[in-house]
């Protein structure tokens, strides 16, 4: 790359130098004058190097003529590279091929006698490399007598600054997001929003690139009000850039919903599109929107023309134009931070917590540099970060205010502050960053497999061992989050470790400015031809590229994704290749010609047709990386394998039809393995050979039955993955012997019934995973001796009965999840010596005379736990002083979960069991948090609520957003839960003793579940209220409901009618004449008095309605005629429904209609319901012939029909030979 980096790979040609001047390069006689001068002029050069690339960022004549000198410089450099490696893959063929010389006990003479053998091939290739390294030497030698042209300082490589690290690492926290909150609750208002002319609405956010639209729309999107209680039947993220297409959409979708779709044409995701957002309110994010050709835009709406009223799409654009064409309301426009906030995000990163009190001159040249940011979040950021690793002193922070770049124009699309950032970044960090731009913008990149590349171009120390780079690595990539160089980070729910990344655009366009001609990227169907310069290439294009036999030669690096075939001729000439990407291309065999890649050391052949390997691929000696993962096609891998001794990452997962050489035992170096789902795998014999490996995945073979005891033997083994390998009934006590492994993953054998005694022996273990281990019994009493132990999952073990007792000794546990197991009794003594533990899913009182050695409540107390926490077992506190001991106000907990198991009449009141006084006394004390935003409370046996959920409620609970109440009999009156204003789910439950739901209003509710209240009458939805004129006013206690649920509530009587405001209604268990009395008063009030208006307007009335399992329904009730707004109907469990009348067709509203387990139905008039376009229908044998057809219908103006899961009319479905062999 072109910019900056010339350092790190003078210092990399150097380190190459300096150790290959042996055995390899040494004995070649010609080498050893050449190779010194080659040596001592790039040691001249590295010397001046650091003040050439500083020099060269600056503006003039000077830095014109020093950047062609730095090209010219890196050229050399390259081919020194090249040839330095070209020499040692000889050396290591020939020892492959003649192992003896490898012998140490053989004296070097013989050795040298050997390598020096007259044989033609060899004296051919002694000749060449002569050739080449005097030619070079030439060429450094012109270059080295140059540098003093310039008058270049000399500066060793401490002149670079020391890159400062933090001791900690986190992804960015949105919580953390400076002055954006106006603008999000903006944009959420507008999210809300129900009214509008438009079913779909579409909402532009504009502004200058960095300014945070994708932030900003990220916060809203992932709002608690916008995700919260399925406001939004779905929720899809699109990263669009220039990729304006409906497949861009598709893959998102598909991805959201986990629906099949044929992506390779374009009909079928039409189809799908449609289906998938017809009758659904949805939410869609296009980010980075880029299209301003106002036909794509019409082309691609019609997929969303028949989504519910309330959908919206939300567009993240810098072009005004994109959102005049898409728009539906006006834009949000995003505007620079002010010079405060911007100095709140600088601050945040240029100094540790309250550090800039100590530095008051500081602080002041500090804002004059957050001025020259613009008000942009990711510059504040950026600079912010270079700072801190800036001395703490008044020259240093001057020279950044003062630097010249600030004045520079030479490129109006890079921001100086993101320039200068990058101009004080570590050499080694450069070529990190510089490579990204290698990927299209907006890309999402692996980080582990991005770290890979970087090994692989040689861009870590290739000194270092592979868990050394790989840790390097790691650190590389922290630091380039850190600057926000990289971003938008997603992580792995379970290890809490970032997976991917994306580069923001301009970010992008200064890795591109850096990598300048070294690297090009080819995009969809933009021009194919690759200029001659290039070094790193990525095509993202099914057109042929047009590749130069000049460029296959300079070529370290081909990313070849999801594109054509390559031509023949691009295996035997890109000679100097380290990286070859395939991943989703069209290529189905590799041809013998890929082994004359001798440099090559990553090969990305996944999600490809290829059904072998040649042979020829084993010479690849330099081979670090080899990806299969998703070749299903593939069967067998060459026999000798094992020859890539360089090997150290082999991912073989999804490769359902692979057969495991014997030979893999030979990879003596590979360091990560990964056969998930390889279903032929049934042995690991030869995979314990493997003495180096660190990482090894197990998951999913299904028909592995045992571990071989021999699995000792992978003494450096870090992480085990075994889950779901159902067949594995036990495990060997060997497996306790891998005393460095970290993870073990054993989720989901479902068989297990014990782990090995002994388990307690793997005292470095931090992760350990068990959880859906339907069998496990028990956790063996030495787990607590699991000292490093930081998470514990236990969750879906059903047989479980309790934890270890002296589980008081894994005291680095931090997160215990447990929930699911329903026979737990109770939590061991002593669990509130877990000084560590934040997370803990449920916590269960036992029965302190029945469970020996079970916790009391009490020991809460001193665990500061967050998030989520069910108490269970509440009717065993023996005394109302131990719940106050829990000290739940104390811990911010996000959701509470309070449940008493309710005793049976059989069983009888149970003598342990509090007073009623008491219990009630016992939930006072369990007061919870005031941050509390889930609430639930289950089987509670008292007959009044504490007081902090009465009269308090308000104060005590501000911020509640659900509740839930269920099994209460003694209850008669519920809380005024009016006073929580952002409560927009309640769920009421078996409340046998509730008769009204009281008058207050609930300005935020948008869910409500009623269920098995058999008394409960009156709900009172509109008031009648003096105005400030003192005028009679109509005012919907329920103004934001939009779905209610209604099961076994025979008496209840809306009034006047159901909430306006409700869209979707469902039914269970409810009578014909309850729920022809309902629908009833499913309709707006209107103005003045009581009337009903008999036409609803558009934005009114119900949109979908559910009649689920209502017993003796012969035929729908004709209250349902009057509901001409309804969109969506479903019918389940009906077993007495016999007909469906003719009037339904008078629904011209009516698009999407299911029925499921009515039996006894013989008649659908679907040819009257004209706009009918999805109809279901599941386990209704007599609306059918014998034949299958439909009997007195037509279903063939409706677009799409589905019967007992099938299309309809049945497609003759064709013979084809499974592609894998049953085992």
């Amino acid at each position: 790359m072109a910019e900056g980096i010339a350092f790190d790979l003078v210092k990399g040609v150097l380190g190459k130098l300096g150790s290959a001047l042996g055995d390899e390069i040494g004995l070649l006689r010609s080498f050893k004058h050449d190779a010194d001068d080659l040596r001592s002029n790039f040691s001249a050069i590295q010397a001046v190097l650091l003040d050439a690339e500083e020099r060269s960022s600056s503006a003039g004549k000077e830095s014109h003529a020093l950047r062609d000198w730095l090209r010219k410089l890196k050229d050399a450099a390259y081919d020194a590279d090249g040839l330095l490696d070209e020499i040692r893959t000889q050396a290591a063929l020939r020892q492959q091929q003649h192992p003896e010389v490898q012998n140490q006990n053989q004296p070097a003479e013989k050795v040298r006698e050997f390598l020096s053998h007259a044989n033609p091939m060899r004296l051919k290739f002694k000749v060449k490399m002569a050739h080449r390294m005097k030619e070079l030497r030439e060429k450094i030698g012109k270059i080295a007598k140059q540098r003093h042209d310039f008058g270049l300082a000399e500066a060793g490589p401490g002149r670079q600054a020391e890159f400062k690290h933090r001791e900690t690492f986190s992804a960015v926290d949105e919580k953390e997001i400076v002055g954006r909150d106006d603008d999000k609750e903006k944009i959420v208002k507008l999210l809300l929003e129900t009214g509008g002319d438009h079913d779909v609405s579409v909402i532009p956010i504009v502004g200058l690139g960095g300014l945070g639209k994708t932030t900003l729309a990220q916060m809203a999107f992932n709002d608690g009000r916008v995700t919260g209680q399925q406001r939004f039947d779905l929720r899809v993220w699109v990263c669009v850039s220039t990729d304006f297409h409906m497949k861009t959409i598709a893959r998102s979708v598909k991805s959201a919903t986990k629906e099949e779709c044929d992506l390779d044409s374009l009909e079928s995701v039409a189809s799908f599109l449609l289906r998938i957002f017809s009758q659904k309110r949805f939410l869609l994010v296009l980010d980075d929107v880029w299209n301003e050709d106002k036909g794509k835009w019409k082309e691609l709406k019609v997929v969303f023309k028949d989504g519910r009223q309330g959908s919206k799409i939300l567009v993240t654009t810098r072009s005004e134009k994109v959102a005049a064409i898409m728009k539906t309301v006006e834009p949000h426009r995003v505007k620079g931070l002010s010079d405060d906030d911007c100095w709140t995000l600088f601050k945040r990163l240029a100094f540790d917590e309250g550090e800039e009190n100590d530095y008051p001159s500081l602080v002041a040249i500090g804002k004059q540099i957050v001025k020259k940011c613009g008000g942009v979040p990711l510059a504040a950021n950026a600079l912010g970060s270079m700072m801190y690793s800036k001395n703490r002193t008044e020259d240093a922070w001057s020279a950044i205010r003062d630097n010249e770049i600030w004045s520079l124009q030479e490129e109006k699309t890079i921001l100086p502050s993101l320039k200068l950032s990058y101009i004080q970044m570590p050499s080694a960090l450069k070529q990190c960053f510089a490579y990204c731009s290698i990927f299209p913008k907006d890309y999402e990149i692996d980080k582990d497999d991005l770290i890979r590349q970087w090994i692989a171009l040689g861009f870590i120390s290739s000194h270092e061992t592979w868990t050394s780079m790989e840790d390097i690595g790691n650190e590389y990539f922290n630091d380039l989050l850190w600057m926000s160089f990289l971003q938008e980070v997603e992580e792995d729910k379970e290890y809490r470790k970032v997976t991917t990344c994306r580069m923001h655009d301009l970010v992008h366009d200064l890795a591109q400015s850096v990598a300048r001609e070294e690297v090009a990227v080819i995009v969809g169907e933009e021009s194919t031809r690759i200029p001659e310069s290039c070094r790193y290439v990525s095509i993202y294009s099914r057109f042929t590229p047009q590749v130069s036999i000049t460029v296959m030669r300079r070529l370290r690096a081909l990313q070849f994704r999801e594109s054509g075939s390559l031509i023949m001729a691009f295996y035997s000439e890109a000679k100097c290749l380290r990286l070859l990407d395939l991943h989703g291309s069209e290529i189905s065999m590799l041809p013998s010609s890929i082994g004359k890649l001798k440099l090559l050391r990553y090969l990305n052949l996944s999600s490809t047709n290829v059904q072998e390997l040649p042979e020829s691929i084993t010479s690849l000696c330099n081979l670090q990386s080899l990806n299969l993962s998703g070749c299903r096609k593939i069967r067998t891998l060459p026999k000798f394998l094992g020859k890539l001794t360089n090997l150290q990452n082999l991912d073989l997962s999804d490769c359902r039809s692979l057969t495991i050489p014997d030979s893999i035992s030979n990879l003596q170096n590979l360091y990560a393995l990964n056969l998930s789902w390889c279903k032929r795998v049934i042995s690991l014999e030869s995979i314990c050979h493997l003495k180096n490996l660190h990482y090894l995945n197990l998951s999913d073979l299904k028909f592995m039955e045992t571990l071989p005891k021999s699995i000792e033997s992978l003494q450096n083994l870090r992480i085990l993955n075994l889950s779901n390998c159902i067949s594995l009934l036990s495990l060997p006590s060997s497996l306790c012997d891998l005393k460095n492994l970290h993870d073990l993953n054993l989720s989901r054998l479902k068989s297990l019934v014990i782990l090995p005694e002994s388990i307690g022996s793997l005292q470095n273990l931090r992760i350990l995973n068990v959880s859906k281990c339907h069998s496990l019994l028990s956790l063996p009493s030495s787990s607590s001796d699991l000292q490093h132990l930081e998470k514990l999952d236990i969750s879906g073990c059903k047989k479980l009965c309790e934890l270890p007792k002296m589980i008081r000794k894994l005291t680095k546990l931090r997160v215990l999840l447990n929930n699911k197991c329903s026979e737990l009794k109770g939590m061991p003594r002593g669990i509130s010596k877990l000084v560590s533990l934040q997370e803990l899913s449920v916590f269960v009182v036992g029965k302190q005379d029945r469970v020996e050695h079970c916790a009391s409540i009490s020991e809460l107390e001193h665990l500061k736990l967050v998030g989520e926490l069910e108490i269970k077992g509440l009717e065993n506190v023996t005394s109302p002083v131990d719940a106050k001991a829990a000290n739940l106000i104390e811990k911010n907990l996000r959701s509470l979960k309070l449940e008493w198991n309710v005793l049976s009449a059989e069983e009888g009141m149970d003598s342990t069991v509090l007073p009623v006084e008491e219990m009630e006394t016992v939930l006072e004390n369990l007061q919870p948090h005031i941050k509390l935003e889930n609430l639930e409370i289950g089987g509670y046996g008292g007959g009044k609520f504490p007081s902090w959920m009465m009269n308090r409620i308000g104060s005590c609970l501000p911020n509640l957003v659900g509740i839930r109440v269920e099994n209460m009999p003694g209850c008669s009156s519920l809380p005024p839960l009016g006073q929580l204003p952002f409560l927009k789910a309640l769920t009421i439950r078996n409340m046998p003793a509730v008769t009204n739901l009281g008058v207050d209003k609930f300005p935020a509710l948008m869910r409500l579940n009623l269920s098995s209240m058999p008394v409960l009458r009156e709900w009172v939805t509109v008031l009648t209220v003096d105005d400030e004129e003192g005028r009679r006013e109509r005012v919907p206690i329920f103004p934001c409901l939009t779905h209610l649920y209604l099961e076994e509530c025979p008496q209840l009587r809306p009034e006047p009618c159901l909430p306006p405001s409700v869209k979707s209604l469902d039914f269970y268990r409810t009578s014909k004449e309850n729920l022809s009395l309902i629908l009833e008063r499913a309709m707006p009030f209107g103005g003045g008095d009581a009337a009903v208006s008999p036409q609803p307007p558009p934005d009114k009335g119900l949109r979908s309605l559910g009649i689920r399992g209502c017993e003796q329904l012969t035929c729908l009730p004709e209250s349902l005629r009057s509901l001409t707004s309804l969109q969506r109907l479903e019918i389940w469990s009906c077993q007495d429904l016999e007909r469906i009348e003719d009037w339904l067709g008078e629904l011209t509203e009516l698009q999407c209609l299911f029925i499921n387990g009515c039996s006894s139905l013989r008649y659908l008039p679907a040819h009257k319901m004209t706009t009918l376009k999805i109809l279901h229908i599941v386990g209704c044998p007599l609306l059918f012939d014998a034949d299958g057809q439909f009997v007195d219908t037509s279903v063939d103006h409706i677009k799409y029909v589905y019967v007992d899961g099938r299309k309809y009319p049945y497609e003759e479905q064709a013979s084809s030979s499974s592609e894998e062999e049953e085992s």
